[in-house]
């Protein structure tokens, strides 16, 4: 179990450290020393989905995120020779990272504790960028909450370590099973939509006046939202039968629906998009079908 945890957290900080600009980093409070003395150290921590725009604590399992720190040294410590410290807590087990950019169990004593950048010259801000642009739930860690520290020591202040007293917490959230529709929509039917029908079905489009508008591709989550449309469309519109013209479309659970009819140009002022007994035609008429079941 150990060594899975070590091997997947390894996997995740592939990216070795580079400067950044966190200006806007929340301030992890409590500021600490070992000793249990004060410092004027100060702390920050971020996780964002967004390139740094926003800041995060909880993001979806397969939620691409940046994971960035700084520490704000003591003034007497700047320029001197001091180590930097990154860990990671993760199911109650510490993790340090390592100057090779792995991460390897710590037993929390002193004694064992390696640094991440060894004997380096302290700068005035020293940056650190954790992971980036990293889906931690496909890589194995999901369902779960990452406690981040930082700590440095100084030659300044021999044997005092001065860390983060709070942690920055990451929550990754469980894997989402997607619906049966949902994976036929992104397998089968997005493509339609996009090729056939966004033209006019469209908020400015010749067929503004209809319930149907879709997004093209350039839009966040176009394809949540044109599934969202269209399950909200057959299970209302339909099963209300609002749109229908007539019993001649059929009913809404017999795959004869007003969805199905227009595109092969029944009452269509798009005319014929899809052809009668199609592949296209089938797939739309499954989708469909598994929503309505669903």
């Amino acid at each position: 179990m150990k060594t899975k945890m070590l091997q997947i957290v390894a996997y995740l900080v592939a990216v070795l450290a580079m400067p950044v600009a966190l200006a806007q980093l929340p301030e992890l409070d409590l500021p600490s020393t070992v000793s249990g003395g004060s410092t004027t150290a100060r702390f920050f921590g971020g996780a964002s989905a967004d390139d740094g725009l926003t800041y995060s604590s909880t993001f979806e399992y397969d939620q691409a995120i940046d994971i960035n720190m700084e520490i704000l040294v003591e003034s007497g410590h700047v320029n001197t020779v001091g180590n930097i410290y990154v860990l990671i807590v993760w199911d109650d087990v510490y993790f340090m990272r390592l100057e090779s950019g792995a991460y390897e169990i710590w037993d929390l004593s002193l004694e064992d504790l390696q640094a991440a950048f060894p004997a380096k010259t302290l700068q005035a801000s020293e940056a650190i960028n954790i992971v980036n642009d990293v889906a931690f739930g496909p890589a194995g860690v999901s369902d779960t909450t990452l406690a981040l520290y930082l700590a440095y020591d100084s030659i300044a202040a021999a044997g005092e370590i001065f860390y983060s007293g709070s942690a920055l917490l990451v929550t990754i959230g469980a894997e989402q099973q997607s619906s049966s529709s949902l994976q036929l929509y992104n397998t089968n039917i997005s493509s339609i939509i996009q090729n056939n029908c966004i033209m006019c079905h469209n908020t400015g489009g010749a067929a503004a006046s209809s319930a149907l508008h879709y997004v093209d591709s350039s839009s966040t989550n176009f394809q949540a939202t044109n599934y969202n449309t269209l399950v909200n469309y057959i299970n209302n519109l339909l099963g209300n039968a609002v749109e229908r013209p007539s019993a001649a479309m059929g009913s809404a659970t017999d795959g004869s629906s007003l969805l199905l009819s227009k595109p092969q140009g029944i009452n269509h002022g798009g005319g014929i998009q899809l052809m009668t007994g199609s592949q296209d035609l089938q797939k739309l008429q499954d989708f469909v079908n598994t929503v309505l079941a669903e």
